[in-house]
């Protein structure tokens, strides 16, 4: 086991903390303002891509990052829960976090590097991000919609298996650790995003 991997973990905990305090302010904060936060969060995003400054700050940044997600993730939720019903969220929670552990697990100890699938999953993440802009203006049918959502699966299956690869077959230094468990990060997040979605639209289909 890398040495840094630990102290990954670590970090990784203190960020779902962090989403677990932000989900508990999400409760005071007005719909109106979800947007601009959600927006907020993407621009951090953003900045971390492109500015080395921001890198250094990673540990900061991560933070406001995983906070800001815990907001905007509470009005998510709520949704979910009203049209799937709390027991069946927390079910997809938990099948999240299992997918995560074994595909991780798996990830970890592949002995093949996995890094030549880095374009393959980024052109993945360019195709479902324009897909996902485009449907905020087009009304795509339940069946497309289940269609992308599995495709969104899969990508974050993919980015688990590969992140966590990649943690065993880089080298890890102390600055690059806020970083790759935010990278671990959002594949859980997405990818319970993503199995959200992909029931709440089979169950579309199925109650017509």
């Amino acid at each position: 086991m890398d040495s840094q991997f630990p102290k990954v973990l670590r970090f990784f905990t203190i960020l779902w903390a962090l989403t677990a305090v932000g989900l508990f302010i999400g409760v005071f904060i007005p719909p109106a303002l979800v947007m601009p936060i959600s927006i907020a969060t993407l621009i951090i995003l953003i900045i971390f891509m492109f500015s080395r400054t921001a890198r250094r700050m990673s540990k900061w940044l991560s933070s406001l990052f995983a906070l800001l997600t815990g907001i905007t993730l509470y009005s998510l939720l709520n949704f979910y829960m009203g049209a799937l019903g709390g027991g069946l969220v927390l079910a997809i929670f938990g099948t999240t976090a299992a997918i995560f552990i074994i595909v991780g697990f798996v990830g970890y100890n592949l002995k093949t590097n996995l890094s030549g699938w880095w374009k393959i999953l980024l052109i993945g993440l360019i195709g479902l991000i324009i897909f996902s802009i485009i449907s905020i203006f087009v009304g795509f049918s339940d069946i497309v919609m289940v269609i992308a959502s599995a495709f969104g699966v899969i990508l974050f299956v993919g980015y688990t298996l590969y992140d966590m690869n990649q943690i065993r077959h880089q080298t890890i230094r102390d600055e690059d650790v806020p970083l790759i468990a935010l990278d671990l990060y959002l594949d859980f997040i997405n990818l319970f995003r993503e199995l959200l979605s992909l029931v709440y639209y089979v169950k579309n289909i199925f109650n017509r």
